[in-house]
């Protein structure tokens, strides 16, 4: 559409993905690349569990408040209303159930940390650099696993699933270089 500029949710997970690999590669890592990855690394997370989860329709994505509303205007209908995005960590829970072998306290402790550093609202604010690669390390992990329990189609040709696995290699070889760095 001329004049648009369009996003999806593959889009938003590639973009994501390629950011954190940029904010790791950079020589040194400076304290606003550490906090970007992090931005990115819990972006292409999300992303990657909404694309799992969304199936045909998207509900198991949404607040459950926000489809039961949405059902009632279709079943009325009424103006469809504009869902909201399930919470991070509900959509964690959803896509993983405790059944993954994902470290749920690091993804947690990435979110929290994503949170705090995008609502910014303290004079000083420190985190462990050791927490902060192993919460990349444990979200890339999850993506990865989110890949695979996919309630619909994850990827739609496999040029997306080569660049997807590219950049999920090549930012754990990186994280594995600054853990020793």
């Amino acid at each position: 559409m001329k004049g648009y500029i369009e996003f999806d949710r593959f889009i938003d997970l590639e973009a994501s993905l390629e950011q954190l690999f940029a904010q790791i590669q950079r020589e040194p890592m400076s304290p606003t690349s550490w906090k970007w990855a992090i931005i990115a690394a819990h972006s292409a997370l999300q992303a990657s569990m909404c694309i799992a989860l969304r199936g045909s329709v998207g509900f198991d994505t949404w607040k459950p408040r926000h489809v039961k509303i949405w059902l009632e205007a279709y079943e009325k209908s009424e103006d469809l209303p504009d869902p909201h995005l399930d919470y991070f960590m509900e959509l964690f829970s959803k896509l993983f159930d405790g059944q993954s072998g994902i470290d749920g306290y690091a993804i947690n402790w990435l979110n929290e940390s994503r949170n705090n550093l995008v609502h910014f609202n303290t004079d000083h604010y420190a985190i462990e650099r050791e927490y902060v690669i192993c919460a990349i390390t444990a979200s890339v992990s999850a993506m990865i696993v989110a890949s695979t329990r996919s309630k619909g189609i994850f990827f739609y040709n496999e040029q997306q699933q080569l660049r997807f696995n590219t950049f999920c290699e090549s930012i754990l070889a990186r994280l594995k270089v600054l853990v020793n760095g």
